[in-house]
């Protein structure tokens, strides 16, 4: 549509035109082609606020779904209560898988070099918390009688040591002082593969293996390739940081704030 034409005396929208008092005009009025312009101009104002509604409506979709979705946010706090002060270890590495197991210090014949190895992977299993850290988790714990903070674990390393105990399962003559305890206990079982089958589903491994044949009527596995793997050295190098020590057991619950004491097992001022 042409700015001027016919009939109109003066360019479009000059200084001297009341803007404020323009007005879609009724269809019962003569429309010149300047009140065509300003039906243009209002049927292009409620296009334009139709097409911004929507957009917020969908951008508060989007929000929404990021922020409920943990595989949209996978680094981000966008729950309650899962903060985690060992996030700021985690780095993450590419790992080439093998199809065989080959050799491991944590697998085969009962041994010394074993025994080593899985109490070096599981030397940092209690770690000390400072107050403002379990405010952020929202949690309690048991304090330290000394005052410099709160006990806890990390949960992969509770499953390794639930790992650990199967594999101990497998030589029980191996262990002798494990035979007949808890840590040989039917419910002991269930709770660590309840506690192994929640931390796989909680940390699902998306890596894609194949398949091959491993006879003419058999099909195996293969597990070659890359995955994207958390740096366990860095997460440890920070677990070994705040580890608590102790050689005597009975010596170091004396080293604990009792449940009769300051509240020790009661919740601290966790929001405020």
């Amino acid at each position: 549509m042409s700015l001027t034409g016919e009939g109109e005396s003066s360019p479009f929208l000059t200084s001297e035109e009341n803007h404020d008092d323009d007005k879609c005009l009724p269809r019962t009025e003569v429309r010149t082609p300047r009140t065509r312009l300003y039906m243009l101009y209002c049927s292009l104002l409620v296009f334009l606020g139709a097409l911004l509604a929507v957009n917020i409506a969908l951008l508060g979709r989007d929000y929404i779904s990021s922020s409920t979705c943990p595989c949209n946010n996978v680094e981000g706090d966008f729950f309650e209560g899962t903060f985690s002060p060992a996030r700021s270890s985690i780095q993450y590495v590419v790992v080439e898988s093998s199809h065989e197991p080959g050799p491991s210090p944590f697998t085969g014949e009962p041994r010394l070099e074993l025994d080593q190895a899985w109490s070096n992977l599981l030397r940092s299993s209690m770690i000390k918390l400072s107050a403002e850290e379990m405010r952020r988790m929202n949690k309690t714990s048991i304090p330290l009688r000394d005052g410099s903070g709160y006990i806890g674990y990390l949960e992969s390393i509770h499953m390794l040591h639930c790992v650990k105990r199967i594999y101990q399962s497998r030589y029980p003559e191996h262990y002798p002082k494990l035979r007949g305890t808890e840590a040989f206990a039917d419910g002991h079982w269930d709770h660590c593969l309840e506690v192994l089958r929640r931390g796989i589903m909680c940390n699902f491994d998306v890596t894609i293996n194949t398949y091959a044949w491993k006879t003419p009527t058999d099909i195996k596995g293969k597990r070659e390739g890359s995955r994207k793997c958390t740096d366990w050295d860095k997460i440890l190098e920070w677990a070994d940081e705040r580890a608590v020590k102790y050689d005597n057991y009975e010596k170091f619950l004396t080293t604990l704030v009792q449940g009769d004491e300051h509240g020790g097992t009661e919740p601290i001022d966790l929001i405020g």
